[in-house]
């Protein structure tokens, strides 16, 4: 699967990195670069769904480099030497150097496929991920937790509690707010001072992990009885067998994306634009949700029809009142500081 772990917008914008010496295989006129996360069920679905068929239908040879990182895009495009074509990054970072590191990307009809406010200039959609609250079956059994303000309750609900700590922007913050009370359409500007509070009070039970992969291990493992995980690595947990692990249902979901971005200065870029628009169609779109356990981008793909999609699904009818899409453009203006302060606190 995804993720993530993204270079942090703020590292991007400080660490100046040179390109040089890097082993990146250089895009031809009929092939492109395509930037990733690495080895998982993420990438392969990627390849599956969008890059073979592409392949097929175009001619066009397309490679996988990764992993994704801000830093390394900022630095090619600077140093005018950009072999890079299509990069999968998270969305309020491309927000944030539109037009300055990124090209625009104009989607035409499509556009109208993408949720509300989801689609940027320059950043498309390929990925939702729900911030979903677990537990462990073994733990409550016949009293589980069934509102996002149990997690936070260690009185009511005793046990220890997980989650992944490299990436607040990944809907932690914003699950903390709604379980404090606060309503959905009242979410920004994120209180990030509050949000903390909230896990001050869970945080001698609280472990905070640094890697996806490190916090899918200890749920299986048995060492957490409560999560909250993005959708996708619950997909992987669930697929993997750990079928103690329940999602609670009918509760507001925080919703977070990746996007298919272009960087400024490729040669390719119109083959690069046109590889975006190819995923972006319903049935490629469908076809990556299911292999990756993901959102689909496009809200015409068809609904997951597996019962650990269905569990994990956003888009339901049902749940039109329970997401919470990210505001991208107020995390592209505030995400150094609100990244210095959940640092701070994890420190602290």
């Amino acid at each position: 699967m995804r993720r993530r772990i993204p270079t942090l917008l703020s590292a991007a914008l400080a660490v100046p990195l040179f390109v040089t010496g890097c082993a990146v295989s250089e895009g031809g006129p009929n092939s492109l670069v395509f930037v990733s996360y690495g080895q998982g069920a993420y990438q392969a679905g990627q390849r599956s769904a969008w890059l073979d068929p592409y392949e097929k239908r175009t001619g066009t040879t397309v490679t996988i480099d990764g992993p994704s990182s801000n830093a390394k895009l900022k630095a090619m495009v600077e140093a005018g030497k950009v072999t890079w074509d299509v990069v999968d990054t998270d969305a309020s970072a491309a927000a944030a150097v539109c037009g300055s590191l990124l090209e625009p990307v104009d989607m035409g009809p499509l556009a109208a496929g993408f949720p509300k406010g989801s689609l940027t200039d320059c950043g498309v959609p390929d990925a939702f991920f729900g911030m979903m609250l677990m537990y462990d079956t073994k733990a409550y059994g016949a009293d589980p937790p069934s509102t996002m303000a149990d997690f936070f309750d260690l009185r009511a609900f005793p046990g220890r509690r997980i989650i992944y700590g490299g990436d607040p922007s990944v809907g932690t913050i914003e699950a903390a707010l709604l379980a404090d009370g606060v309503p959905r359409d009242k979410l920004y500007p994120l209180d990030v001072r509050r949000a903390l509070s909230m896990y001050d009070r869970i945080r001698p039970e609280l472990t905070i992990t640094s890697t996806y992969g490190d916090q899918q291990q200890r749920m299986a493992g048995g060492q957490a009885d409560m999560a909250l995980i993005v959708s996708a690595r619950a997909f992987s947990l669930l697929k993997a067998g750990a079928t103690n692990w329940k999602v609670v249902p009918g509760i507001p979901v925080p919703v977070t994306w990746d996007v298919l971005v272009v960087p400024k200065g490729t040669p390719r870029a119109e083959e690069a634009k046109r590889l975006i628009r190819f995923a972006s169609e319903p049935a490629q779109a469908a076809a990556f949700a299911a292999a990756a356990g993901v959102g689909p981008a496009n809200t015409a793909a068809p609904a997951p029809n597996t019962p650990i999609g269905r569990e994990l699904d956003i888009w339901g009818d049902e749940k039109e009142n329970l997401r919470v899409l990210s505001d991208v453009r107020w995390w592209a203006a505030n995400r150094t500081a609100l990244v210095k302060a959940w640092s701070d606190w994890r420190t602290g």
